[in-house]
Parts: structure tokens; sequence; C-alpha cells
């Protein structure tokens, strides 16, 4: 076939490749000499022992604290991370038991066990219908990071 004079089989001379100094040989490697050379940093390590000792689906709030604040010992997180373990006992008005807080039932007794992931979830979705857009990334970003923790406890 031939487009514009150029037969197709012939178009790489014609791009003038005369020019090239040497052709060099092309080297086939074997399947089996590829290795996986992936390896985790030391701080993923680190994080995945940290996290590994707890369930962010099912934690109190004291088990929170610690975790977290073993990761903000560790420069694994910012003290801003921190904050979704907040106690809400100290809220005026607060009634012994459990109450909601912006979509996420939150028991007053601080050993309580609770899913930590669903209650962020429930905060986020909450305040997307309710809350001020302006703080949405901070409820975004305490979601991203337990669904990180929910990862590599899993």
């Amino acid at each position: 076939m031939s487009i514009s004079g150029i037969e197709a089989n012939n178009a790489i001379n014609t791009l003038n490749l005369q020019g090239s100094i040497k052709s060099g040989t092309v080297q086939k490697v074997a399947l089996n000499e590829i290795a996986d050379s992936f390896l985790e940093s030391d701080e993923t390590l680190e994080f995945k022992e940290i996290v590994g000792k707890y369930d962010i689906k099912n934690m109190s709030r004291n088990e929170a604290n610690k975790m977290y604040k073993e990761l903000i010992d560790n420069k694994l997180i910012d003290l801003k991370d921190m904050l979704v373990t907040f106690d809400p006992t100290r809220i005026s008005g607060w009634q012994d038991g459990v109450s909601s807080i912006s979509g996420w039932k939150v028991s007053s007794n601080p050993d309580q066990k609770m899913n930590f992931l669903e209650g962020l979830k429930s905060q986020a979705e909450y305040n997307k219908k309710y809350g001020n857009s302006e703080f949405q990334s901070r409820f975004d970003e305490a979601l991203e990071l337990a669904e990180k923790i929910n990862h590599f406890q899993s």
C-alpha cells in the first residue's frame, strides 16, 4: 500500500535513521528474572504495628485516645488528627447515657466500645447535609485517616 508515494513497510527507512551511530541488540529478560523489590517504608511498618493493636470498628474512646496518641508520639499523624477522640461529656447540657453528636451515637462511658469508622462516616454525612461546608474538609480528613487505619488493620 502506498500513502503519498511512501510504501507503508518502508516508512521507517523514510524517517532517515541513517544518522543513528550504532544499532543495539535488545536483550530479552525471562519473567523469572524479574524480582519484586517492593518494600514498605519504616513509617508504614510502624503505622501498621501501632494500629494493629486496635480495632477501629470496635474500640472505646480511651482506646482511640491511646492509639491516636501513639501515632502522634511517633510523628505519624498531626495533633489535629486526634480531635476525633474528644470527650463529649464535657459539652454543656450533656445527658448521661448515649447521645447523638452530628449523627454519631456516642456513650458518656469512655470505655464503651463503638465503631469509630462508621461514626466518622456518619459525622461527615451529617455535616454535608446540615453543617457548615467550610468544615467539611476536616470531617473528610478524619474519615480518610480512619479508613487508612481500617485498611492497615485488615
